[in-house]
This record gives structure tokens, C-alpha cells and sequence, in this order.
């Protein structure tokens, strides 16, 4: 009788180990991206003991890829242990890129293609025409996160033509303004959500002066510049459809080289933090900060601007540059209408930034008009296409009433 009830519990013991233990991993609704890249990445593994919170953890790395409209998981026991199961939302990924930004009568437009899962590995791979007063092309192949879960890497080849404000002192004279440039990077995973990456560009530019603002002989110079960088970035952002959730920041830095203009020659260093709060299940808290300085030089080709595309909407395009910048933007999105093809959010928002000029103290940041523009907008998503959303917003200074009208494809941050 011992020897039965021994038996028995040793069963029983048995039983209750294997039921704790991963015995399949399945992934539910994939359609194009490979399920061993996805195995490769997760932590999870079968045959290792089932662990509830390191399941939801592979779930939040599968959002933070920026690549499924959601991933949810569970786990379902057997007779043989437990079963982990993860169902994904997957997207269409090859699709056009079709872009515009602009206010009053400035107009930036984008066209092109990309591919946001390449060979079903979460690689995107592309190519875009931009005109922003001229026409430039980019071309880039880039991949986060590569199977091994531990490194990535970053190439691209662009030509980029704009007409370029450059400022001497108190006088603006606009260029015709070229860069060609060559990168490569790469990065290596410290943690799950950290990242270190270092990469080199080569850069050719050509300026050619288009008014009598300035008097500058030939109207015309160019340069070979040579950039590195490096930086460091922590991202725990979470992905669902129209929304995010979680952090992002980072601390970059650059060298550019200039040849034969030790005026143009630079370091630049730069941190920004980025903080996304789902606020039931229709509100999305938006903020972002960025602070960067760079060599004091007294220089017109200073690399921090103000641009109402880029960081201040309203402000106007490119209406200063300086050797620093501080910029924060603050947005509140409600989403009032969810269909299962599109969903419409209606946005508050308030953006401040501001610059020091070439050769300045750092408190010339206040010593100035605030540039503080608030106001509202509209965004209409497509729950088809990953990550598509047409944006709408007009904003207003209230210190100086200056106001303006802006527009694009896809989240402003």
C-alpha cells in the first residue's frame, strides 16, 4: 500500500512539473513574417519552465517591433505541459509612401515605396522622391533587429536638394542647396530595449546663391564633409493600432569634418525623450522633449533650426538656426470614431522651441519672443495599412498672434 501511494504521488508530482513546462510555442495569424525570426527573438523557448510574466514580456518585444497592429498571448494546458500562444494582427507591408507637410504656401511632398517587413524579418527596404522646394531621392535598407536578437544595421545613399536659408548676421541669402551622402551603421542590443550604434556617413555639398542678399563673388562653393556618430537609445514603446504606450529616449552625437572650412566643422550632441500614456481606452497622452547643443561657432551653416515641419507647426519654414535648441511639444489624442477600416482622432496640442544663436550664451534660449504656437487638429488612420494617417492641425501664438495651417502623412511625433 506504501509503494501504491508513493507511486502515486510521484505521478501526481510528475503531472504537476510537466503542466509548468513550455511544451509548444504557436503563433496565430502570421501571414508573411517568418515564425523562426519571431522564435529567435522571444524568450520563451519550449522545454524551458512556463513563466507568466516573461510570456507578456515576449508580447510587449512584438510591439515594440513597430510592425503588427497588436499581439496579444495565452496559454493553454495539455496533457503533456503547457501551450504558449501568441495571435498577431499582421499589416500590409509593401505599400506606397505618400507624404505631404506644409503651411501657408510652403509644400513638402513625399513619394515612394517601402517595404516594412522585408524577407518577412522586420527589415524595411525603400525608396523615396521628395520635393521641398526642389526634388531630392533616398534609398535605404535598414533592419532593427536582426535574428540573432542582437544586432542591426542601417545603409542608405541620398540626394537631397532644398533652397537653404543661410544667415550672415542680420542679412538672410537663400542657396540652391546639395548634398549627396553615402551611410552605414550598426547597432548591438544591450538589453531588450537598449541599444548602442556607432556609423559613418560621407557627404558632398554644393551651394549655389540664388539673390544679391550677400555679396559672395562667384555666387557659388561646395564641400566634402565627413560625419560619425554614435548614440545610445532606450525603446519600450508598445504599438496598438492608432496608439502607443510606454518611453523612448535617447543621447546622440556627432562629428562633422568639413574640408577646407574649419568654420563648417562641428560636434553635435543631442538627447530626447519621447512618452506615449493610453488614458482609457480612447485617449493618448503624447510628449517630447529635445536638448542639443553643438560647437559655438559663429557660422551661417549652423545645425539646429526652427521649421514648422519639423519641430514648432506654425512657426513658419526654416526661420532661424543656431548652435542649440530646446524643444518641447505636448499632444492630447482622442480617438472619437473606431471602425474596423479606419479610426478619426481629434488632437490638442501645444509646441514650444527655441535656439542659440551662433556665438551666444546659453540663456539667449529666453532672451526672445517665446515661439509657443497651441492649438488643435484632426487625424484620419487607415487600419489597413501599418501606420498610415493623414494629419491636419492649426495653430496659433498667442503672445504675438502669429498662426498657421500644417499638414502631413503619419503622427507628428
Amino acid at each position: 500500500m506504501k509503494n501504491l501511494q508513493l507511486t502515486f504521488f510521484l505521478i501526481l508530482f510528475t503531472s504537476l512539473c510537466q503542466a509548468q513546462q513550455i511544451d509548444s510555442i504557436r503563433f496565430e495569424g502570421l501571414t508573411r513574417t517568418k515564425e523562426v525570426y519571431l522564435r529567435k527573438i522571444i524568450l520563451c523557448e519550449e522545454g524551458m519552465e512556463y513563466d507568466e510574466a516573461m510570456m507578456q514580456g515576449d508580447v510587449e518585444l512584438l510591439r515594440n517591433l513597430n510592425l503588427f497592429f497588436n499581439v496579444e498571448a495565452r496559454k493553454e494546458e495539455s496533457t503533456t505541459g503547457t501551450n504558449v500562444v501568441f495571435t498577431i494582427l499582421e499589416a500590409k507591408y509593401v505599400y506606397p509612401v505618400i507624404w505631404m507637410s506644409g503651411f501657408q504656401d510652403q509644400l513638402k511632398l513625399v513619394l515612394g515605396v517601402n517595404h516594412l517587413n522585408f524577407l518577412g524579418r522586420a527589415q524595411s527596404i525603400g525608396g523615396t522622391y521628395q520635393y521641398y522646394d526642389r526634388h531630392s531621392i533616398y534609398v535605404f535598407w535598414k533592419a532593427n533587429r536582426h535574428g540573432n536578437s542582437l544586432t542591426g544595421h542601417e545603409v542608405a545613399f541620398q540626394k537631397y536638394s532644398t533652397v537653404e536659408p543661410l544667415y550672415f548676421d542680420d542679412t538672410v541669402s537663400f542657396f540652391n542647396f546639395d548634398n549627396y551622402s553615402a551611410l552605414l551603421g550598426g547597432h548591438i542590443w544591450l538589453t531588450r530595449y537598449l541599444k548602442a550604434g556607432v556609423g559613418g556617413k560621407y557627404m558632398y555639398e554644393e551651394y549655389e546663391q540664388r539673390d544679391d542678399a550677400f555679396p559672395l563673388g562667384n555666387k557659388g562653393f561646395a564641400f566634402h564633409k565627413y560625419q560619425v556618430h554614435g548614440g545610445v537609445d532606450y525603446d519600450r514603446i508598445e504599438h496598438i493600432y492608432e496608439k502607443q504606450d510606454g518611453l523612448r529616449a535617447g543621447l546622440y552625437g556627432e562629428y562633422i569634418h568639413t574640408q577646407d572650412f574649419p568654420e563648417a566643422t562641428f560636434l553635435k550632441v543631442l538627447a530626447k525623450v519621447v512618452w506615449y500614456k493610453k488614458i482609457n481606452e480612447r485617449g493618448n497622452l503624447a510628449l517630447r522633449g529635445k536638448f542639443g547643443l553643438a560647437t559655438n561657432n559663429f557660422s551661417p551653416f549652423s545645425p539646429f533650426v526652427l521649421d514648422g515641419i519639423l519641430n514648432v507647426r506654425g512657426i513658419g519654414n526654416r526661420v532661424e538656426r543656431g548652435t542649440g535648441e530646446l524643444i518641447l511639444n505636448a499632444e492630447y489624442r482622442c480617438t472619437f470614431v473606431n471602425h474596423k477600416y479606419f479610426s478619426i482622432q481629434g488632437a490638442l496640442f501645444t509646441d514650444y522651441g527655441a535656439l542659440r544663436s551662433p556665438g551666444e550664451r546659453l540663456d539667449s534660449f529666453f532672451n526672445r519672443d517665446p515661439n509657443v504656437f497651441t492649438g488643435g487638429g484632426v487625424r484620419f488612420n487607415l487600419n489597413v495599412w501599418y501606420k498610415t494617417s493623414l494629419r491636419v492641425d492649426y495653430s496659433v501664438n498667442p503672445f504675438d498672434g502669429r498662426h498657421g495651417l500644417t499638414f502631413g502623412f503619419g503622427q507628428f511625433f
